[in-house]
């Protein structure tokens, strides 16, 4: 078994040094101006993988054969294609068979279903789900807001 040789001097319960100056630690995030949900692009790996099985398939079926390669087309399509995009005006919903854009001012807030996705809810009524965006998602959905949505995981004082 190797040990870690421990150096007699150091003490144990003191913290690490920063190299950096107190106040560069103090200064906040810069807040991005926009955000993007979408499906990771290592996803495309398995789209490649269907693509390259279809080709033997393809080859071998007859004429109608290369009707094959739609398979990793419509794969690629749900990869690439829905995302949400929230900046400071609006959320911008593209799901696989439309889109939409809903102002902050249009919203009454976000709801999470119980599969655990996360929908708005308009002033009109409609529910709009956010293709890709999840509960842990919120804190930064509301940072980015700029205060239009409150942050849900927010410790107020009226909690203790």
């Amino acid at each position: 078994m190797s040990e870690t040789p421990q150096d007699p001097e150091r003490d144990e319960t003191a913290e690490p040094q920063s190299s950096e100056p107190a106040q560069a630690a103090e200064q906040p995030a810069e807040i991005p101006e926009s955000l993007n949900f979408r499906v990771p692009r290592v996803s495309l790996l398995a789209v490649l993988a269907v693509a390259a099985c279809a080709v033997p398939l393809a080859t071998t079926s007859g004429p109608l054969g290369p009707l094959v390669f739609l398979i990793p087309l419509v794969l690629l399509w749900v990869v690439l294609w829905p995302r949400t995009t929230v900046d400071a005006e609006r959320i911008k919903v593209r799901s696989l068979v439309g889109g939409r854009t809903l102002r902050w001012e249009s919203l009454k807030g976000l709801a999470i279903t119980k599969q655990s996705k996360v929908r708005a809810s308009t002033t009109e009524g409609a529910e709009v789900t956010l293709p890709n965006v999840r509960p842990r998602d919120l804190p930064a959905i509301s940072l980015v807001s700029r205060g239009h949505l409150p942050d849900p995981t927010a410790h107020t004082p009226d909690e203790d």
